[in-house]
């Protein structure tokens, strides 16, 4: 029998590696080029159903209809924010309720949330914009983009940074491909 004392975990050194959820959606705000881009495709398309006629020394309609696909999928693609979210601390959680005054109004309170949890704001160029979004601004967003758009993305994203997912995710990608390897 062996007197050895088996090594005892240092609970204070794992807590110190203990970090918030997060999450990063990305959402062209320019939503109404979609029945755009759809149409443009669909006259593209019976373009080139129809054989798309070229006339001499001018461009293939086909050319042009296609560099106007590419130019409103290009401008709706220039209007996306990048949005990072990161879950509440106890004091943001605690504020939102101090702004709130005792008023019950659930969206409200969403709204607030995701305001707060909205770490970063970045444009297709990747710089990130110096401004705060406030809880207005979120509501307007939403009012821009539509309700199930918005629903769909930002607070979808806003949710999961909030901790829903709190347990381990499981890749089936990496575990399939690691349990097939010889």
């Amino acid at each position: 029998m062996s007197d050895s004392v088996p090594d005892i975990p240092d609970l204070r050194a794992l807590l110190a590696e203990a970090s918030r959820p997060s999450a990063t959606v990305t959402v062209p705000i320019k939503q109404g080029l979609r029945e755009k881009i759809e149409a443009a495709e669909a006259e593209l398309e019976a373009l080139a159903e129809s054989g798309g006629t070229k006339r001499m020394g001018a461009k293939s309609p086909l050319s042009v209809a296609a560099q106007k696909v590419r130019a409103l999928e290009a401008e709706m693609a220039a209007s996306a924010l990048t949005f990072t979210f990161e879950s509440l601390t106890a004091g943001e959680r605690d504020q939102i309720r101090q702004d709130m005054r005792g008023r019950d109004n659930p969206d409200e309170v969403n709204l607030r949330a995701i305001a707060a949890m909205c770490r970063k704001v970045t444009g297709p160029d990747g710089v990130a914009y110096a401004d705060a979004m406030t809880w207005e601004d979120f509501a307007s967003l939403r009012d821009a983009v539509g309700a199930h758009t918005f629903d769909l993305t930002i607070d979808a994203a806003a949710s999961r940074a909030a901790g829903g997912q709190w347990s381990v995710p499981f890749s089936r990608n990496a575990s399939h491909i690691l349990g097939t390897e010889t």
